[in-house]
């Protein structure tokens, strides 16, 4: 055994580089058949039970196939070749196996049962060879090494931990290391070359400490169907049923507190995977002192399952949860997957090579005995993650799947032991307190700490004067709705995605999501088919349905369950999926471009954050060249551009691929850092003033434009920031992000200095002139609008700092003279309302309320006073504030405005003697009093006591009326 002990490190360190090149493989694979059938919840599922049926046929040949076994080393080698040749192949192959299949199978969109198996069958025909290569190695491996040291169970533990600790290196390497610089391309060479590296290893290392001639291998013995073969392989089966299927709900769970990204999902992935290696390596090293320990498998068993349910209740008190904000580091992420889900998957790890030890008693030779150990356990890890996915996640939820896996353990721990009475096994003594610790688990399982706890974390996390209403665990993620109320009824709405923030129906998220609408209709009036991918909380969708020119809109969007939602939303009258002209397809958009056949005037979309895991491919040149194709001739194309959440650099990338496909691209703000990107397929403009401004004159669209700030046709064009000629000086030499290379959007979320980076290339200053000096603003826009929009972009100025998202607190002499340069400057309404900190939805619930006498006129009538003080109606609001000051005679704002509105009105001795009555309380309270100053020193009332001195009032003026 003298050789065994040489070459175990040998044929452990050669396994350990295939299972780095193995997950480096499955991960480019699996987003390469994104891009050839879609990321859509069943095309990602089918692709994935193709790579996992691949894996279990070859197990299943390396048990059945005996002219393996007589040369182990050297059948490995050509494996490991040949998974380095068809590995490689796939991933230039699938990319562009996509515009290929699109055509023929987009025709079956209405029979999605004869798509999806047609899907099945082609992911099948594709992965079957270097996934059932990949299958086949392992027992082939086992073999060699049992041989060599004669210990089945010890050979087996060993080769499966190291393998699933190369896995590690893999899932981590890959996304943070090989795919930015080498691109998806590059990085499939590396994994090529640690295959062939690892078939030439074991080539030059196994045969020169074996001797000459590989030893042959034992007679095959044992009845596969055996009562103890046929538990242990049932055992397997459930084990890896069991752990798949909680992997997708940990993961499912995690996301609520962990920021969605690409890393991340490795991070999490390598913390189950390195908790299972490193079982395996355990178990290894308990059958080589014990081979008979395989008896234990029960207590294991039981132990995973009680440790599913503790861990589930323990993770309440992780202190990280309560920070306030999303994990994103590497550190934290892995410190927080380790607390949950290390130690099951540790235990787990420890009873694979149990079970195989058991059933190595059994049957022979060890490859045998392997492969369909590995078989059993792979068919259950492919059912395990469409059973999370499928059927547990969307029927029972986050923690009934919690409790019913958990409980699943219980099952396993029957068959083990059973399995060791039939081999007449001694078994512990203390063998029913592990069985009792997991039924205890069971019995006070903490039903409703994931409603009452776990689900309020990001519901908190997102804001604080919200109510979460409704909770959807669907297929591919946990939506939250959460509502804000006024006067008890609801003004807007906001969606949490696994956690994260994305569309609300709050003024500033319905002004930049409808604006991809409002600005494509402008510039090309009338158009009569539209596409909006990814539906969000339905903004967009209902600007779409309030075109009236429009005669077909298609509605893309990946879940269900966000679509469903929509309806605890909008009235069924204002339900936008409810309009006849709404067709809704459940699919993943980019799949959804390359099959259908129709051409559109508009298309626009606000797909998740670039940033989160798998959506890179919504932002690459090879997507925008793809939108341009659906396309009709002159149709326009708009884009979110979320650069809050980029570094300068990713938002030069997505911009360079953008305007590489759309020669007249341009850039927009729509509100704060949420830009939006315009591009065409060749359009002419009339520059028709009457048709450009249409969208004013509607019933239905005009007053929502008013709504969100755009009161005058003129405040569309202040959004500007430049066009194809500026941006081409502003992205210089940044590359594109492209398909071969998703990394060119970094994974690091942006902090302060990128932001202020985003916040200068705003300045209106800077944007007017770009406006003025824009060869596509001269083409496009009317010419008498484009002169009088150039006195406008001081409001859009008013309209950045209102809205500014993460700024710090805006002093109150700031405010008030942009409440002032407002008034006096504009004609605007909704502008002043915002700077006064109401919006015009409050306004109106509380109109409709006092009318229909549901509030006390007394307590309410002052709170009209901002419309009153918007509509310039400044003594109507002056004794309104004095309503309210007479009942609250310390209320600070009130005192603020009223005084503003006794100045304005030309009150001004009534104004005088209102700061004498509060100097004394204004003395004792003290902060920051620089508004009231700038009121006195603004209108000549005296300086006020008990604050510091105001500001001069800003020079200039607002746009002009």
């Amino acid at each position: 055994m003298r050789a065994g002990r040489a070459v175990a490190p040998l044929l452990c360190a050669i396994f350990f580089l295939s299972g780095a090149a193995g997950l480096l493989f499955e991960s480019l694979w699996f987003r390469q058949a994104g891009l050839a059938f879609g990321n859509g919840v069943w095309a990602t599922s089918l692709v994935l039970s193709s790579f996992m049926a691949g894996l279990a046929l070859g197990n299943l040949l390396a048990a059945r196939w005996r002219r393996l076994g007589a040369r182990p080393i050297a059948a490995y080698a050509a494996l490991e070749a040949t998974i380095a040749a068809s590995g490689v192949g796939l991933v230039l192959l699938l990319p562009r196996l996509g515009p290929l299949l699109a055509p023929g199978l987009g025709g079956l969109s209405e029979a999605p049962v004869l798509l999806n198996a047609l899907r099945l069958a082609i992911a099948f025909a594709l992965l079957v060879m270097p996934a059932t290569a990949m299958g086949a190695t392992l027992p082939l491996l086992v073999q060699a090494l049992e041989v060599r040291t004669g210990s089945f169970g010890s050979a087996l533990g060993r080769l499966y931990g190291w393998n699933t600790l190369g896995a590690v290196l893999g899932a981590v390497a890959g996304e943070a290391f090989l795919v930015a610089p080498l691109g998806v391309r590059g990085t499939a060479l590396v994994a090529a070359g640690c295959n062939l590296a690892a078939g030439a290893g074991a080539l030059a290392g196994g045969w020169g400490l074996a001797g000459a001639r590989e030893a042959g291998e034992e007679p095959r013995r044992g009845d596969p169907h055996a009562p103890r073969v046929r538990l242990a392989l049932a055992a397997a089966f459930l084990a890896g049923l069991t752990l798949l299927a909680l992997e997708v709900v940990w993961f499912r769970f995690l996301h609520l507190f962990v920021r969605s990204s690409g890393l991340a999902f490795a991070l999490l992935l390598a913390t189950v995977l390195g908790g299972i290696g490193a079982g395996g390596l355990l178990g290894g090293a308990w059958l080589r002192r014990d081979p008979r320990a395989w008896r234990h498998a029960g207590w294991l068993a039981c132990a995973a399952g009680a440790l599913v349910a503790a861990l589930y209740l323990g993770f309440a008190w992780v202190p990280a949860l309560f920070a306030g904000r999303y994990l994103a580091k590497p550190a934290e992420i892995l410190a927080l997957a380790a607390l949950l889900v290390l130690p099951v998957s540790l235990v787990s790890g420890a009873l694979f090579p149990l079970l195989g030890a058991a059933l190595g008693e059994e049957l022979r030779p060890a490859r045998r005995a392997t492969g369909l150990l590995t078989f059993a356990n792979t068919v259950g890890a492919g059912l395990g993650s469409l059973l999370g996915g499928f059927v547990l996640l969307p029927g029972l939820g986050m923690e009934r799947s919690f409790f019913l896996l958990a409980a699943l353990y219980l099952a396993v721990a029957a068959l083990a032991e059973r399995l060791a009475r039939h081999a007449a096994a001694p078994l512990p003594r203390a063998r029913w307190a592990a069985p009792a610790a997991l039924g205890l688990a069971l019995l006070v399982f903490p039903f409703g700490l994931m409603e009452s706890h776990y689900l309020r974390i990001p519901a908190r996390r997102a804001t604080t004067d919200q109510t979460l209403v409704a909770v959807r665990e669907g297929r591919t993620e946990t939506s939250q709705l959460l509502r804000r109320d006024f006067l008890g009824e609801p003004v807007s709405h906001q969606l949490l995605t696994d956690g994260y923030r994305m569309a609300g129906t709050a003024v500033g998220g319905r002004r930049y999501m409808k604006l991809y609408v409002w600005m494509p209709v402008a510039l090309r009036p009338e158009p009569k088919q539209a596409l909006l991918v990814s539906f969000g909380v339905g903004s967009t969708a209902r600007a779409l349905a309030d075109t009236r020119s429009l005669e077909h809109i298609d509605v893309v969007d990946i879940s269900r369950e966000i679509l469903a939602l929509s309806d605890l939303v909008y009235p069924p009258e204002r339900h936008p999926l409810r309009d006849p002209r709404v067709q809704v397809h459940v699919e993943d958009g980019r799949w959804f471009l390359e099959t259908t056949g129709r051409r559109y005037d508009l298309i626009t979309g606000e797909p998740p954050p670039p940033k989160n895991a798998g959506v890179v491919n919504l932002y690459t040149r090879e997507y925008f060249a793809l939108v341009r194709s659906r396309l009709a001739p002159g149709g326009i194309h708009s884009y979110w551009l979320p650069v809050h959440q980029l570094s300068e650099l990713d938002a030069r990338s997505i911009v360079r691929a953008y305007c590489d496909v759309f020669p007249d691209c341009s850039l927009w703000t729509g509100t704060s850092l949420d830009w939006m990107l315009v591009g065409s397929n060749g359009a002419r403009f009339a520059r028709d003033e009457a048709a450009f401004t249409a969208q004013w004159r509607d019933p239905v669209v005009g007053p929502e434009l008013a709504a969100v700030g755009f009161e005058r046709p003129e405040q569309l064009g202040t959004t500007f920031l430049a066009d194809a000629d500026q941006l081409r000086s502003w992205t210089g030499d940044a590359p594109p992000v492209r398909d071969d290379f998703p990394k060119r959007i970094s994974g690091p979320y942006p902090g302060p200095a990128a932001r202020a980076v985003f916040t200068r290339f705003m300045d209106t200053g800077a944007t007017a002139a770009r406006f003025a000096a824009s060869r596509f603003v001269r083409e496009a826009w009317p010419a008498a609008l484009r002169e009088r929009t150039l006195g406008w972009f001081r409001s859009q100025a008013l309209v950045n700092r209102l809205m500014a998202d993460r700024a710090p607190t805006v002093p109150a002499s700031e405010r008030i003279a942009t409440l002032d340069a407002l008034l006096s400057d504009t004609d605007l309404r909704t502008l002043p309302l915002w700077a006064l900190g109401v919006t015009g939805e409050q306004i109106e619930i509380l109109e409709r309320r006092l009318a229909a006498g549901l509030e006390r006129e007394a307590d309410h009538q002052a709170g009209l006073a901002p419309r009153d003080l918007a509509a310039r109606r400044y003594d109507v609001a002056a004794r309104r504030y004095g309503q309210l000051l007479r009942r609250h005679p310390r209320d600070r704002e009130a005192l603020t405005w009223r005084v503003y509105a006794l100045a304005r009105s030309g009150d001004l001795e009534e104004a005088r003697a209102e700061l004498r009555r509060a100097r004394p309380w204004l003395a004792q309270a003290g902060g920051d009093q620089s508004d009231l100053a700038w009121i006195a020193e603004r209108y000549g009332l005296g300086r006020p006591e008990g604050g510091p001195g105001g500001s001069a009032p800003p020079g200039g003026g607002g746009a002009p009326r």
